[in-house]
Parts: C-alpha cells; structure tokens; sequence
C-alpha cells in the first residue's frame, strides 16, 4: 500500500511509520501549508452503503415565485475528503460572529453564483439516522435556511424544487486544529489516534491512511450547492413556500453552547 499526505503530493510512504515519522519531522510546515488552504475542493470518500440514500427532503407540493429552503452544509464526527474529523463545537463561534452567510453555486465567486445573499447560519444537534446514515452517533450539523427567487436564480430554484440538490459544502478557513497519527512507538500517541477513531463514524479511513487532522474551530465564508461535497452528509432538508408571517428564515440563530472536551496532543502545532 502507498501512504500519502495531501500537503506533501511529491511524497509516497510504502510503510505506514515512514509516514508517521515523516509527519513528526515536519510538523511546523505541515501546520503552515494546512493552515493556509481555503477548504472547498471536494471528493467522495464516504462509502455508499453508509450514506444509505434513505433521506428525502420535504418538497411542498406546490410552489411559488419564492421558496424557502434548509440545508445542511456541513456535519461533524465524519471524516471528510480532506482528512479532517470536524468536532462539535467547530462552528460555534463563526455562527455567534456571522448569523447570515451567503450560498453560492459550487463555490463560486461570481454574482451569478450567488442563490442567496444573506442565509439564516444556525447549528443543530442531530443524530446521523437522522440523515438516513447507518451510524447511531450524535453529530453538530451546521445548517443555512434560504430564499431562492425563481426570477433571480431559476437554475437553482428548479434543481431545489425538484429535489436534486443532495450535498452541500462549506468554504472555510482552519482556525484551530490538530493530528492525530498512528505511532507504534508512542503509547501516547497511539491513545491519541485510537481516541480520534471512536469520535466518527467512519473511522476506518484514518485506519488505512495512518493520520487525520481534528479540526476544533474553523471560520464559515459561505455555503454551497455541489453535485458532490467533501462531506456527503449534506442534504437539503425542506423546500416549502415562503411565508412571512410563519417563516423562521428571519429569526434570531440559536448558538449551541455545549462545551466539548478538548484533545491535547504532546505534538501540538
């Protein structure tokens, strides 16, 4: 098998502690060129048989001019495409600082991607089964609730309207973060790495790849409408009429408080 880290694409490790000592020496640069990403590329990682595909949103049966939607766009306790494991609590104070963020067609950057300039951002406690995922784990879903305007974005309206629009992504930025890696040689490091595994549901992919980075606080730019996020366990969760008078769309966001324990590695970045 060929270890690999995504900062270091040059590098190939055929043993899974050359990479692990890889890592220890260049600790500083691998937290340097980490830090330094705007996190929007995506790629499935996610197996297909754990996703499930059993979540449908709630589509109103008629519709207007102006619909809203809930979205999910991102969920914590998975391993995503990136290698990164987002914790509870990552969100909390982007979502206290930001209550509105626009959402953007496939990330981008131009007025004609924008579906929405200012999305309700909120989080909420969920259960993946929730989601129709096989996996009974409490997770943190960040979530947007929108308006799309037919005569604005008819592209997005009737790809929302229809029920095509499965994932979302998020663009951010790393804030405070850590990895963990498989050392046979450290006890501390190996408690380390064995505690990071029980904390997802897919812990398998930092098995086989020998690392995975925590990601404890991270700054939202924006969320997105992809054909395949980073995090597949992204769904739209309604799309109904927009009402005035009955919508939450302009509510105050709750910010979830919950403390979440703080992993310490001896290595810290």
């Amino acid at each position: 098998m060929i270890y690999t880290l995504k900062q270091f694409p040059d590098k190939k490790f055929t043993d899974k502690m050359d990479q692990t000592n890889f890592i220890k020496e260049n600790l500083k640069q691998l937290s340097a060129i980490k830090k330094a990403e705007y996190k929007i590329k995506s790629e499935a990682v996610l197996k297909a048989d754990m996703i499930g595909g059993t979540f449908k949103p709630e589509i109103a049966n008629s519709l207007g001019d102006i619909i809203e939607v809930k979205a999910i766009i991102n969920t914590t306790n998975v391993i995503d495409s990136h290698m990164d494991l987002h914790l509870k609590g990552i969100w909390n104070k982007t979502v206290s600082d930001n209550p509105f963020n626009p959402v953007l067609k496939q990330h981008e950057n131009r007025f004609e991607s924008v579906i929405a300039n200012k999305a309700r951002n909120f989080n909420e406690v969920m259960n993946f089964l929730d989601l129709g995922v096989k996996a009974d784990m409490s997770m943190e879903a960040n979530c947007n609730i929108f308006l799309i305007d037919r005569n604005k974005q008819p592209l997005m309206y009737d790809k929302y309207a229809s029920g095509e629009v499965e994932q979302h992504s998020v663009g951010m930025m790393y804030v405070d973060y850590d990895i963990a890696y498989y050392d046979e040689t450290s006890k501390k490091e190996m408690d380390f790495f064995d505690a990071a595994l029980k904390m997802c549901i897919n812990p398998e992919v930092a098995e086989e790849a020998g690392y995975v980075f925590l990601i404890r606080e991270a700054k939202k730019r924006e969320g997105s409408a992809v054909v395949f996020g980073s995090n597949s366990i992204t769904p739209t969760i309604y799309v109904k009429n927009y009402e005035p008078q009955t919508s939450t769309y302009k509510a105050e966001p709750s910010i979830d408080t919950q403390k979440v324990t703080k992993f310490i590695n001896p290595n810290l970045f």
